[in-house]
């Protein structure tokens, strides 16, 4: 009895370290954020738009002009992710 309850032990630290360590799945939970940011450029796929921060993000459907203001809804975890390169 005492074995299997060791050995149940061993495999639930085991999985605990795996998911915060190996495989953090907070990170597939996204954390949208809406920002006024400026198109900085306009291809056949969307529109390159930078943030207040400078960072530069892609918006698909757009009919914006360089140099406008619009809103555009991103995931922030990204840009988070981004800074850390």
């Amino acid at each position: 009895m005492n074995e299997k309850l060791m050995v149940f032990g061993g495999i639930a630290a085991a999985i605990v370290i795996m998911t915060t360590l190996v495989f953090p799945f907070w990170n597939l939970i996204p954390n949208t954020v809406s920002e006024t940011v400026t198109v900085r450029q306009v291809d056949s796929s969307g529109c390159w738009v930078e943030t207040k921060d400078h960072f530069v993000i892609h918006v698909p459907p757009c009919n914006a002009q360089p140099g406008q203001n619009v809103t555009a809804t991103f995931d922030a975890k990204v840009r988070e992710r981004e800074k850390q390169i």
